[in-house]
């Protein structure tokens, strides 16, 4: 095996670990608000909701326009929305009748998420494996910048397939899947980085996201309660998206 495929490797497992520390931390956290009630759950899904929109509109989508135009952007957009809406189906015609209403729709809007992250993830790693292989310091910061950026999608992830009745082992296996696409565009991006691909891969995994976070998560939120807390998160989750946004990319 030569230096170049052995850096390869090691610049993959770099980037699958550095996604993965991020999931996992805050996958780590999701377990401390699992046997919370019905008011601290309905007020944290409707932060996380409100996160995963300021995440979404302040940064997937203004990157996927930075790397390509607006018009690339909109087409991965529209095909991420058509490839969603076919998940939703299929998933609706295969959900376990031994579930509650509630816990199915948190189930698919857990996978439907981690879909979403995942293709996310790719041109995330090829970012990465550039930044490592060309310009190691700055690949450091972008690693470290990925990790916190990973903890609240861990922490959406941990709380809806948790109470979407998931075990803790199927939540780390999920985190490993989901962490293969940094590692495999890490170890890509050594010899490839294409704008475009990265532009089509955030505005696609954008709409999946914002589709998901539409149709399951916010109204699950205000199933479970009602009150001005569930709203109040959802304001403050997309003020702090905004401000996370903002603070990794300062």
């Amino acid at each position: 095996m030569n230096d170049f495929i052995k850096t390869m490797l090691i610049i993959g497992l770099s980037g699958l670990f550095t996604e993965w520390l991020g999931l996992f931390l805050g996958g780590t956290a999701s377990l401390f608000i699992k046997d919370k009630g019905i008011r601290m759950k309905g007020s944290v899904l409707g932060f996380l909701g409100g996160l995963t929109l300021g995440i979404v509109f302040f940064d997937l989508l203004p990157e996927a326009v930075d790397f390509g135009n607006i018009y690339i952007s909109i087409t991965g957009a529209f095909l991420g929305l058509v490839l969603a809406v076919i998940l939703d189906g299929k998933l609706e015609n295969h959900e376990d009748p031994s579930t509650s209403d509630k816990s199915g729709n948190l189930l698919k809007a857990a996978i439907f998420m981690a879909i979403g992250i995942s293709i996310h993830n790719l041109p995330s790693g090829l970012a990465l494996g550039s930044l490592l292989y060309h310009s190691p310091q700055n690949g450091i910061y972008l690693a470290i910048a990925l990790i916190l950026h990973g903890i609240p999608e861990g922490l959406t992830l941990g709380i809806l397939f948790r109470e979407g009745k998931k075990s803790k082992l199927t939540l780390l296996l999920i985190s490993i899947l989901i962490s293969l696409p940094t590692g495999l565009g890490s170890s890509l991006g050594c010899i490839l980085s294409s704008p475009f691909l990265i532009c089509i891969s955030l505005s696609f995994a954008a709409a999946m996201m914002l589709y998901v976070t539409l149709r399951e998560t916010l109204p699950t939120a205000n199933d479970l309660w009602k009150g001005r807390l569930t709203t109040i998160g959802n304001v403050l989750g997309i003020i702090l998206g905004m401000l996370f946004v903002y603070v990794l990319e300062g």
